[in-house]
């Protein structure tokens, strides 16, 4: 949450830019993750969200990102608008200089799908749905060299994923760590379509709807692989989260990869074929999740958890590829978990 002199700052920006009254608005803080701060606001009958993006990320390692990485955010919004209609907030204003942005509010019968997983509600819509939109921005962006050009952000996805999730992982894993810095090569090389970069559970609105997808400042012009499996690799966490209650998140998991392909995503990715396929990525992704510079919260107080997807990603990885496609690795995850916690 953000604090009064952060809600004064951004008062003063809104003023200055002459976007509010500053003695009649207000202004509330809204939970923004770790790298932005977010407030929404009144001003009589007007309200909208203001994100701002910030130099050094609210985690206990030392991370940093620069903050031009707000107007990829505003940005990405547009395009995704254009592909995917009402699937994303509208942008309302800009300032590129101060860094920050203002978009729609939705409140109203939108939900945090992480909350909704974490509580246990598991909705096959919504996956669907996710994994929908991730093909269809994916399809319609593929090839496209504007984009391509627009959205050349390595040094920022370096900075807020390769670095802090996969190399960082694969220190604490000497055995694993040749492996980790292959996949980052391999993924800082390639660049095939829009990548939202954060497309999990927490930056997706669900309702009766559809979806919203937000916080998308992570926006590159990469590789897809890394969108399916970032999603993928929550459904995976809130199944072992919550065990040993069964809850029916292989549903979602399988109705999210076939969403995507059905939608015109890359099929490589889900299917396991040639080097398209994102298996490896989502064992690393999981890992770090427990031992890289943004551990899950929900999985802090248990190490046995923690060990178990240690010792899971880590026969996976040294038994090599083998063709498993995500639906297979999935397979073994949700057994392996009910195996392990009865």
């Amino acid at each position: 949450m953000q604090d009064s002199a952060t809600i004064n700052e951004i008062r003063n920006l809104l003023s200055d830019d002459g976007l509010i009254h500053p003695q009649t608005a207000v202004l509330r803080s809204l939970s923004g993750g770790v790298s932005c701060d977010v407030v929404a606001v009144t001003d009589g009958d007007r309200s909208f969200v203001v994100k701002r993006a910030l130099a050094k990320l609210k985690v206990e390692s030392d991370w940093y990102a620069d903050v031009g990485r707000n107007r990829y955010e505003h940005r990405f919004l547009s395009v995704a608008g254009r592909l995917v209609p009402n699937a994303v907030p509208k942008v309302l204003y800009h300032n590129d200089e101060k860094q920050y942005f203002c978009m729609e509010l939705l409140e109203d019968g939108w939900k945090n799908w992480k909350s909704e997983l974490l509580n246990g509600v598991c909705h096959i819509d919504t996956a669907r749905h996710a994994g929908r939109i991730l093909g269809l921005i994916h399809k319609g962006t593929a090839g496209n060299q504007k984009l391509a050009a627009e959205f050349a952000t390595d040094q920022n996805f370096f900075e807020l994923r390769l670095d802090p999730y996969l190399l960082a992982t694969g220190k604490k894993h000497e055995a694993l760590r040749p492996l980790f810095e292959a996949e980052a090569d391999r993924i800082s090389h390639t660049h095939r379509c829009l990548v939202h970069g954060d497309y999990s559970p927490k930056n997706l609105l669900a309702s009766g709807q559809g979806i919203k997808v937000l916080d998308c400042e992570v926006a590159w012009y990469g590789d897809p692989s890394f969108d399916l499996a970032f999603l993928l690799n929550h459904f995976l966490l809130k199944f072992i989260h919550h065990a040993p209650q069964r809850l029916p998140v292989k549903g979602l998991f399988d109705a999210a990869i076939d969403a995507y392909v059905e939608a015109g995503g890359f099929d490589g990715l889900a299917t396991g074929s040639g080097p398209d396929s994102c298996r490896n990525l989502l064992l690393m992704l999981l890992l770090a999740r427990v031992d890289g510079k943004s551990p899950v919260e929900y999985l802090m107080k248990r190490p046995d958890k923690q060990d178990f997807i240690r010792s899971f990603v880590r026969s996976k990885l040294v038994a090599g590829f083998n063709g498993d496609t995500l639906k297979k690795t999935g397979q073994d995850w949700f057994n392996g978990v009910k195996s392990a916690f009865p």
